[in-house]
């Protein structure tokens, strides 16, 4: 496991990767902070169920308010993301490569699983640090008090963005893996990853207003915004690390089973 977990780290150590990754994580710090900043000034009010006020960014959490909202919206990507790395590997046959060299199925699957996961998580401490850069700059022209921002609360606030906003996008990541290795085509994956997470479970929730507190595509929009009024975070946390337990281990019994062909 430890040495598959070291080559995949090698491997997203690529100076194209680093540019790529910094380049998105600039985007979203930007995108995120002038929406969330600009439409909270315009509106002088709570335009929707996570939207900010001048008010709510002039307290301890207003660092990250932004980087908490944009990461809310940024689950399918990352399922998308993980979804085309390992069907990719699949079906491109580079796991039948790696076999050749360690045999051991569940360390090979292990091993790279983690180490995307790291990678994931060292890119969103980087979008989250822009994000407060560039929510400190938006601040200055709105007209938004920052000195809340950096105290002991402050702190706390942002730690605890960044540890929901991690734990949605690990989930989001390990279904889309689960998904990638039962399929192994990334369009027929991404087919059925966004289409059910997206538009079926919302359009379930339309029929049934209970929908919300059982399907995991919904439970994680509630776990990434740190609860709901209909969904309490404590259930979407529980229900979700269910999900994906039951996803990973379904999903390591077929790896250790199925040939894995290329």
């Amino acid at each position: 496991m430890i040495s598959m977990f070291r080559a995949e780290l090698l491997k997203l150590r690529r100076r194209r990767v680093a540019i790529a990754v910094v380049l998105g994580a600039l985007a979203f710090a930007a995108v995120a902070s002038i929406t969330v900043f600009l439409s909270a000034t315009a509106a002088g009010g709570r335009p929707a169920e996570r939207g900010a006020t001048v008010q709510s960014l002039s307290q301890a959490g207003g660092a990250t308010e932004a980087f908490a909202i944009g990461a809310s919206f940024a689950g399918i990507l990352v399922m998308v993301l993980f979804i085309a790395n390992v069907a990719g590997e699949l079906s491109q046959g580079t796991f039948r490569t790696l076999l050749m060299r360690q045999p051991r199925r569940m360390a090979l699957l292990s091993g790279k699983i983690a180490a995307l996961l790291v990678f994931a998580a060292i890119v969103l401490a980087l979008a989250e640090l822009l994000s407060v850069g560039a929510s400190a700059a938006l601040a200055l022209e709105q007209g938004v008090s920052t000195g809340s921002w950096f105290g002991l609360d402050g702190l706390g606030a942002a730690a605890g963005d960044y540890a929901t906003a991690l734990l949605a996008i690990a989930a989001w990541a390990s279904l889309g893996s689960a998904l990638a290795i039962f399929v192994r085509s990334i369009p027929i994956a991404l087919a059925i990853g966004i289409v059910w997470s997206g538009p079926f479970e919302h359009l379930l929730q339309d029929a049934w207003a209970s929908a919300g507190q059982w399907f995991p595509g919904l439970l994680l929009e509630a776990l990434a915004a740190g609860g709901t009024p209909d969904v309490s975070f404590a259930r979407a946390l529980a229900l979700v690390a269910l999900y994906v337990t039951l996803a990973l281990s379904a999903a390591a019994v077929v790896f250790a089973r199925r040939d894995v062909t290329g």
